[in-house]
């Protein structure tokens, strides 16, 4: 039961950082290191948390974790106005998400030691993980990917920007990342590996006049295939 605890609690995260965590809400707690932005966000984090442990008894853990939760976005968010645009800043995210898994990991684990877990619904441990693993593959994939494209300064070219007349409907080919993602994930799910391959080739004819258009789509075909492929197979093993 820990396990499914484990699972279901990184789901909650993953829906209360991405999914219901609009950009805009990011942008404004990048701004200031505190703002109703921050409140409204740790009020998600409680709920999906509390709901998702399918346990009536975990709201103290759920708090807990919210508290803390808050405690590294107004870090966050202090280490980001300090070191705007320096190279440190590109670490943020990924430090910032290690610690939140790492202490949700901790809580439940202490949760399950000091409570007797009794869960509403109990969910499958192989249920749960294919249920994460679709969550992940959907905007938490996309915020990721554009994070390791920052960190490597591989910036977006010109003629995807949105200000310019020829843009590439960037939020179309956000979709396309998810949909391609799901459709890996689920393949790999039934281990047809070998249709993936036909997936990628079929992206590959895809090509454009300018260069860095090629690369910059090259780039983020590979990390987004990646990132289905491996959670596909991580999925397979449980």
């Amino acid at each position: 039961m820990l396990y499914q605890l484990i699972i279901l609690q990184f789901s909650a995260h993953l829906l209360a950082d991405f999914i219901f965590q609009p950009q805009s809400w990011s942008n404004q707690k990048s701004q200031k290191v505190l703002s109703a932005h921050h409140f409204w966000h740790i009020l998600v984090v409680f709920i999906t948390s509390y709901l998702f442990s399918l346990d009536f008894g975990f709201w103290k853990a759920a708090l807990l974790i919210t508290v803390v939760h808050f405690g590294i976005d107004i870090t966050k968010s202090y280490l980001q106005k300090k070191f705007n645009n320096r190279p440190f800043e590109k670490f943020l995210f990924f430090a910032d998400q290690a610690i939140h898994v790492i202490i949700l990991i901790m809580v439940s684990i202490a949760y399950s030691n000091w409570y007797e877990m009794d869960f509403v619904v109990n969910i499958p441990l192989k249920d749960a993980v294919i249920i994460t693993g679709f969550i992940l593959c959907s905007k938490p994939a996309n915020i990721v990917i554009k994070n390791i494209l920052t960190l490597y300064s591989i910036k977006v070219p010109d003629n995807l920007n949105d200000n310019n007349p020829d843009k590439d409907l960037p939020n179309a080919g956000k979709l396309i990342g998810v949909v391609e993602r799901f459709l890996a994930f689920a393949l790999i799910l039934a281990g047809q590996y070998t249709a993936v391959g036909f997936i990628v080739a079929a992206k590959s004819i895809l090509r454009f006049t300018a260069t860095d258009k090629n690369e910059y789509v090259l780039v983020g075909t590979l990390l987004s295939f990646g990132i289905a492929v491996l959670t596909g197979i991580l999925v397979n093993n449980f």
